[in-house]
């Protein structure tokens, strides 16, 4: 039988993607973690947007709130996940989310199984400034699976 290793990162080894007034940390991609899990790190300063409103539809993402607050738009329904809380998305439920005004959210979050998603986090600005033609879009965001509502 075969083993799997142990995956372990430092903060400070992470890769960090920089936006709006945003930090990233990519923690762990699903194929540093035979698949289980992709895991990062959000910062998001006051009132700055996370994502619109989309959906996965093979995975659950989780979000638990190390500092601040997480304005959470989930199925239409808008709830702040303050600092200690957690939400769990279930496939194919629409979200969003952004730091509620005034406040930062720091962010730890998890999508169970993982999707090497590192990749579309790099190019996600690319994405935000209309830069990829609805085609490749349409490929990127099944491989992804990150569906935008």
């Amino acid at each position: 039988m075969t083993r799997s290793r142990a995956f372990v990162i430092q903060q400070q080894d992470a890769e960090t993607l920089q936006g709006n007034g945003t930090q990233l940390w990519l923690l762990a991609d699903a194929s540093d973690c035979c698949g289980a899990l992709g895991a990062n790190r959000l910062r998001l300063e006051a009132g700055a947007a996370g994502a619109k409103p989309h959906h996965h539809k093979r995975s659950s993402e989780a979000f638990y709130v190390l500092d601040g607050a997480l304005e959470m738009v989930i199925d239409g329904e808008t709830i702040t996940v303050e600092k200690g809380g957690y939400a769990v998305i279930p496939p194919g439920v629409v979200h969003s989310f952004a730091a509620s005004e005034g406040q930062v959210a720091d962010v730890f979050i998890t999508l169970t199984p993982g999707v090497d998603r590192f990749d579309y986090f790099r190019m996600l600005p690319s994405i935000m400034r209309g830069e990829v033609d609805a085609e490749r879009l349409a490929e990127v965001h099944d491989r992804y699976d990150v569906h935008f509502a």
